[in-house]
């Protein structure tokens, strides 16, 4: 059940959503109290919290930043990170969604998120508005669902980072940075192979010990650590779509053994696959 200050919408795109630039997964709002525990949830999503209230506090490898009410936070929560209430204030209101789309972790890198989370649209009626829009679609559930999330998430980006892309230079070269990355994509596509250290450092042209000290630096895990992150993820996805099987899914997101999937389902989710897919997604 979720708390009376929460809604969140999970959505699984149709078979041709991939035709289109965003898809929105996830979507919601949230009043956070200034007692609760900082969320630290592990997704391979791209996540935009709005603050429509009080202030949040953002935490991003080890550097903090108020997010005041009218920014937006930009965080890839594969990576490290945390959020909360803030402590001076009284609650956090926000609303929020996950998202995928073609070119955004290559954006993220180029903008200096990282760094620099924090976005202050142009419009902020239509940042609140394209948010709102985006929970609305995935609680329908229409045909249309991905193609409307899509332009209202494309919108959004627009108002967003229009201030920040204009005179911005190429980040400098970090080209360690970049074979991890290519790293976690190449994992990212292919979550049913048996993946070794061995394999991850060849691909990171990096021994194995220099692939644990980076991958952690950069991403705040081990390497096994934030795939099988990944890969419960991926199921969660799968086991809220119609006639998903449990044993289909543990193959498909690289787990044989039904077993070892339900174990790691639960210690990650605190739920057993076959609960949270009679739930729908909760």
């Amino acid at each position: 059940m979720l708390p009376e200050s929460e809604e969140i919408y999970f959505h699984t795109p149709a078979k041709f959503a991939d035709a289109f630039p965003y898809l929105a997964l996830v979507a919601g709002s949230r009043t956070a109290r200034h007692d609760e525990a900082p969320i630290r949830k592990r997704f391979h999503q791209h996540v935009f919290v709005y603050t429509i209230g009080g202030c949040g506090l953002i935490e991003v490898r080890g550097q903090r930043f108020l997010a005041e009410t009218g920014s937006v936070a930009w965080l890839d929560t594969a990576q490290a990170y945390a959020h909360s209430c803030a402590a001076d204030s009284e609650s956090w209101r926000y609303l929020w969604m996950g998202i995928e789309g073609h070119g955004l972790d290559a954006l993220y890198q180029f903008l200096g998120v990282q760094q620099s989370p924090l976005f202050v649209p142009r419009d902020m009626r239509s940042a609140q508005a394209a948010f709102e829009s985006v929970s609305g679609f995935l609680a329908e559930r229409s045909p249309a669902t991905d193609a409307l999330s899509s332009a209202a998430i494309a919108g959004l980006m627009a108002d967003m980072i229009a201030p920040r892309l204009i005179g911005a230079e190429p980040a400098e070269d970090r080209s360690g940075e970049d074979r991890l990355l290519q790293v976690l994509s190449v994992m990212r596509d292919d979550l049913a192979r048996p993946w070794t250290i061995d394999d991850l450092a060849s691909l990171a042209r990096l021994s194995p010990s220099q692939l644990f000290r980076r991958f952690r630096d950069m991403v705040g895990t081990t390497p096994m650590d934030w795939l099988r992150h990944e890969r419960i993820n991926q199921a969660k996805r799968l086991l809220v779509g119609p006639d998903a099987k449990v044993s289909a899914v543990a193959a498909v997101c690289g787990y044989p053994d039904p077993y070892h999937f339900s174990r790691d389902f639960r210690r990650v989710t605190g739920y057993t696959p076959t609960k949270f897919r009679r739930d729908g997604g909760y």
